[in-house]
């Protein structure tokens, strides 16, 4: 990706490389192309400006026929035309209104629509206009939808804490796969895993919501010190009290209190390209009580090897495994 800083890239050129981005985000990218993208996408306001408005517009305008995407669909996409003039106005007005720069804050007269990430190693705080904040673990996106009825996000991948202003007449809500957490005031977690889902809850009051794929649901109240864990085909569980140190996250120093061996290792492997493994499954089935700097996974897994009497062998690259040492 062409990266000039001297102003002079064209509008087309611009919207060229968005589509280009959308296109490989959209078809699964690995862990360097996300990088490379959030370097694209930071670079300069207009990359952000661009790919935000494209992405709201993505499936209502025929600009997804111009990738090998869309070209597979140019039936369908034949069928919407009648859609495309309204839907470029509505581009046009996201366009007017900006788009997040990347630089730890956001402002709308009347709408807010942004993407908000983190790369692999990094916690970071961004404000939003109703005075807000997002504090975003490594390697996380969160999508900002505001509008006059409503504060929307999306929760797309990693954790987020979220830090929410108080107002009456719009609902704050993050969406994360089929469950939603409401709240108007309060400050909360929420941690999008594989196969779960976890909300913590360390002020104020929440409603978790819960949309199972059979047309069930359910909801939970969650009081201060709670959490509640969602997996993929049930309502919330029944609320268990949050372990003071797995709140402390933000802090930069990741901290488990009598915690399974492979979640820790699990934690930790969030935070750097290079991977612990542990050999034995069983090995993982071990407690782990401590505190521990991320992106360090060297030094982790040294660690590691001396309270459990493990060696780590280093025989492929990016990656460390911990075995018995029998």
């Amino acid at each position: 990706m062409d990266r000039r800083g001297d102003g002079s890239r064209a509008p087309d050129e611009l919207r060229d490389q968005a589509i280009a981005w959308l296109a490989r985000l959209r078809s699964g990218p690995t862990d360097h192309e996300r990088a490379e993208f959030m370097d694209w996408y930071s670079a300069d306001a207009r990359h952000a400006n661009t790919y935000d408005a494209l992405l709201d517009s993505w499936d209502d305008t025929a600009l997804a026929a111009q990738t090998p995407i869309g070209e597979r669909s140019q039936a369908a996409t034949r069928q919407r035309r009648t859609r495309v003039a309204a839907a470029a106005a509505a581009v046009l007005v996201l366009l007017v209104a900006g788009s997040l720069a990347m630089n730890g804050f956001v402002h709308r007269d009347t709408a807010t629509r942004a993407m908000l990430a983190s790369r692999v190693g990094e916690i970071r705080t961004i404000a939003l206009e109703d005075g807000s904040r997002v504090t975003l673990d490594t390697d996380s996106v969160v999508r900002v939808r505001y509008d006059r009825d409503q504060r929307r996000l999306e929760l797309q991948q990693g954790r987020a804490r979220f830090a929410v202003a108080h107002d009456a007449e719009r609902p704050f809500i993050v969406a994360a796969g089929s469950s939603e957490v409401v709240a108007r005031g309060t400050l909360f977690d929420v941690d999008r895993r594989p196969r779960r889902i976890v909300v913590a809850l360390l002020e104020g009051s929440v409603e978790v919501r819960r949309n199972a794929p059979a047309g069930g649901s359910g909801q939970t109240m969650l009081a201060p010190g709670q959490q509640v864990t969602i997996d993929g085909s049930a309502a919330p569980a029944r609320p268990t009290k949050i372990r003071p140190p797995e709140a402390r996250w933000p802090s930069g120093m990741l901290s488990f209190e009598d915690a399974p061996l492979a979640d820790v290792v699990a934690s930790a492997n969030r935070y750097s390209p290079t991977k612990i493994i542990i050999a034995d499954p069983a090995t993982g089935q071990r407690r782990f009580t401590g505190t521990f700097k991320p992106g360090e996974p060297s030094r982790l897994a040294e660690t590691i090897g001396s309270m459990f009497r493990l060696r780590v062998d280093r025989d492929r690259p990016d990656t460390l495994v911990l075995a018995s040492q029998e």
